[in-house]
Parts: C-alpha cells; sequence; structure tokens
C-alpha cells in the first residue's frame, strides 16, 4: 500500500498518483522500534497542488483540513478517485472542476458516474468573510447559493454548498453527493476548526481502491 499527499497550498493544482515499487528499505516497522508488521512509509507531499487522482489498486491519496471541505470522489465505472482540499481559495481557482477534468483525462471519467462525499467542513453558520474575499468569488454561480449578508461587507459562506453547486453543474447528480452536515468550528467535541482555534490539529481524509 502506498499513502500519498498533497502538499495543499490553497490552489487548483491537480497531480497523478502512482504506485510505487517497494523494496524493504522503504517500509518501516509499525512499531517503530524494528519489529511487529512492515507498513509502508508515507512519500513526501506532492507539491504545489491540492488535489490527487488515481485509478492504481493498492494507492490511498490523503488530504487534511480543518475547516476547508475535504472532497473525496469515486468514479464507479473506471474506476478511478480523487482527494480534493478545497477551502474558499480553492472553491475560487476551481479546484474541484479541475480535478474532475484530470480524471476525465486520464481515466475517461464521465462526471454523471461519480459519487461524492463531501465531508466536515465549517458551516454557513460560523465561516463569516469579508469584501475582499468576496470579490474573488461573488462572480461564481454558486455564490448566491452559498453566500448569505450578514452586514455591509459580510458574508456567511458556506462552503460545501458551493462545492455541491459546482459537482452538479459539472454534471454530477445531486442524489450523488453525500454531505457530511457537521460544523468543524462548531464542534469542539469532534473536530478541529483552524477558525476557531488558529493554532490546532487536522483531520485527515482518505481514499483508495481495493486490489
Amino acid at each position: 500500500m502506498s499513502l500519498v499527499e498533497a502538499e495543499q497550498v490553497h490552489g487548483s493544482g491537480v497531480a497523478l498518483a502512482r504506485r510505487l515499487p517497494l523494496s524493504r528499505s522503504s517500509l518501516r516497522s509499525a512499531s517503530g522500534r524494528g519489529g511487529g508488521p512492515l507498513m509502508p512509509s508515507v512519500s513526501a507531499p506532492i507539491p504545489g497542488v491540492d488535489a490527487l487522482v488515481t485509478a492504481d489498486p493498492g494507492v490511498w491519496l490523503a488530504i487534511y483540513a480543518a475547516d476547508c471541505v475535504p472532497v473525496l470522489v469515486l468514479d464507479t465505472a473506471t474506476p478511478a478517485i480523487a482527494a480534493v482540499h478545497a477551502g474558499w481559495r480553492g472553491a475560487a481557482a476551481g479546484v474541484v472542476p479541475a480535478a474532475l477534468d484530470r480524471m476525465r483525462t486520464a481515466f475517461g471519467t464521465a462526471a454523471a458516474q461519480c459519487r461524492v462525499v463531501l465531508g466536515p467542513a465549517i458551516g454557513g453558520c460560523c465561516y463569516e468573510v469579508d469584501a475582499p474575499v468576496a470579490r474573488a468569488m461573488e462572480g461564481a454561480a454558486w455564490w448566491p447559493e452559498a453566500a448569505r449578508p450578514t452586514g455591509p461587507g459580510r458574508w456567511h459562506l458556506d462552503l460545501r454548498t458551493a462545492v455541491r453547486r459546482q459537482l452538479v453543474d459539472l454534471g454530477v447528480p445531486a442524489d450523488h453527493v453525500s454531505i457530511v452536515p457537521h460544523c468543524t468550528a462548531c464542534r469542539a467535541d469532534l473536530f478541529f476548526s483552524y477558525r476557531r482555534d488558529g493554532v490546532t490539529g487536522r483531520m485527515g481524509a482518505c481514499i483508495g481502491l481495493r486490489r
């Protein structure tokens, strides 16, 4: 098994992840002391990208978030998968459309055959943005649906609504998009939140194809 990670730079870059041949020197002990089962080491994150795609069984794609939307995509026909880190910058830059486009060109993926899960993220209840952020997104088709004005130059933004609308506009059936409803900022008992805590941890989201 290979675990592949993205650097996550809040952009729209997408990388094709491949399974690397493993030698004993590339394995580490699960116990860390030389005993116990051997586990593949995690490779260095792929630089400059926020999305990973693959059709290789045994390759697991991992992204990390603490308010941004973790997006996991399964092309049920090929099969192929994607893991996407979508914050407001990524949503504005089109990282989700870029990931599906890379799946289309690399594997022949059609949006209609995809199943998508949007993981826990900050909700519109807690995510207030200002005018400079809004200017980067207000021309997007999904903006009126995802943003709610709260005062002069202020909006509450629901990132999962934005990502869901992008997916549907790309041709993913609405009933193929599942959303974990929890707000990371509201649920301090369950989730890390950068907006709530500042210095904090990250939750991981992972997807892979069985061999």
